[in-house]
Formats: structure tokens, sequence, C-alpha cells
């Protein structure tokens, strides 16, 4: 997903927590903070959907300093992951984990 669309998808979810006082400042640092959390977390995913008996090359791959980030993301989704239904669900559990968070200690 571009960057732009996870920017939008997040400012969403910060729209729909209706946090009070946040001024554009906050707001920008928070889109940045939880995006990197959000590409974290599908990453990790993403890695996590791998076969078994791809982990050991995919290791390698990621030993190799001349490997970039397109071919690493090449190499996952040649290896039967399905990246765009994972990193869905990841941002769907990402927004309600967030969005429930408001409750906790707040009732």
């Amino acid at each position: 997903m571009a960057e732009d669309g996870l920017d939008k998808f997040i400012d969403e979810i910060i729209t729909a927590k209706k946090l009070p006082g946040i001024n554009d400042e906050v707001r920008l640092q928070l889109v940045s903070d939880m995006k990197e959390r959000l590409l974290d977390q599908i990453n990790r995913a993403l890695i996590e959907a791998l076969p078994e008996e791809k982990i050991d090359e995919f290791n390698l791959i990621l030993d190799n300093e001349s490997v970039n980030d397109d071919e690493v993301q090449k190499f996952i989704s040649q290896s039967g992951v399905d990246v765009q239904k994972v990193t869905i669900k990841t941002m769907l559990l990402f927004r309600d984990l967030y969005l429930q968070s408001s409750t906790v200690g707040g009732e």
C-alpha cells in the first residue's frame, strides 16, 4: 500500500478516536508514529505468513546487504503469501485495537 494511503488510513483512525486538543503538529507526529508501528506490524505479519520451508531462504536474503526492500517484497509475494490479504487483515486489527483502547480505563 502506498505511503499516502497509510497516512490517510491512520488519519481516519485518529479522527474516529476523537482525541481532544490535538493541534496539527501533534497530529502529524501521531500519524508518523502510528504509521511506523503499523508498518512494523504488517512486516511481522508477512514474515509470519511465510511457509516454513521458505524461512531459511528468506533469512539468507535478509543477510545479503545488496538486497533492497523491493526484492524482499518480491520474495514474500512469490512465496505464496497473499500480501494484500495479510496487509488488510493487519490494518483492520491495528484500527480495532487502537479504537478499543479508548475504553480501557476510561469507563
